[in-house]
């Protein structure tokens, strides 16, 4: 539960900040220095995304978790819950980046039901996963419930970067822009 209410208040003040005015946006301070590993597993996400395309995104779901459990040889079942959250960090930085893209167009009104949807499915994903955990033998119930916390967050993540704007394809404009004075 108070995972939830910290996700809660970052999420509304994600969309609060991105969504200010620019002056807002040019006093804010820099951003943390994040880790090697966090910064390692991002490229690695990122390069997968890229070469996948977005038909074939689902499959980088996975891709730092599995390799990060794999290594773990001594104790697989222990490095679940790490390596799980180690990879939806990624995902979750990706997500609060993907909602201040779809909250960026929209009015105040409609902005405001954005971030009370993703409360909303904040609160689902918690719930829905921990009654999965639940289910699952003792030993298991962690790791489980920290792997579908990730797939939910990735699917979500993706979902919404499919509700963008498709990006121009790069080409080179018919006619160049003309600017009148």
């Amino acid at each position: 539960m108070m995972r939830i209410m910290n996700l809660q208040g970052s999420i509304l003040v994600a969309l609060g900040l991105s969504l200010a005015s620019p002056a807002a946006a040019q006093t804010r301070p820099s951003a943390p220095v994040q880790s090697p590993t966090l910064a390692a597993d991002r490229t690695q996400i990122i390069a997968c995304l890229r070469d996948a395309g977005p038909a074939a995104a689902a499959s980088c779901i996975g891709l730092v978790a599995v390799a990060c459990v794999r290594t773990a040889a001594a104790n697989p079942r222990g490095a679940e819950f790490s390596c799980a959250r180690r990879e939806e960090a990624v995902w979750r930085e990706r997500l609060g980046q993907v909602v201040q893209m779809v909250g960026r167009n929209l009015d105040s009104g409609r902005r405001a039901r954005l971030a009370s949807l993703h409360l909303a499915w904040e609160g689902y994903v918690a719930q829905k996963c921990a009654f999965y955990g639940s289910t699952q033998r003792d030993g298991l119930q962690v790791g489980r419930q920290a792997g579908c916390e990730l797939r939910e967050v990735a699917e979500r993540t993706l979902e919404l970067t499919r509700s963008l704007p498709q990006q121009p394809s790069g080409r080179a404009p018919q006619a160049p822009p003309r600017i009148i004075r």
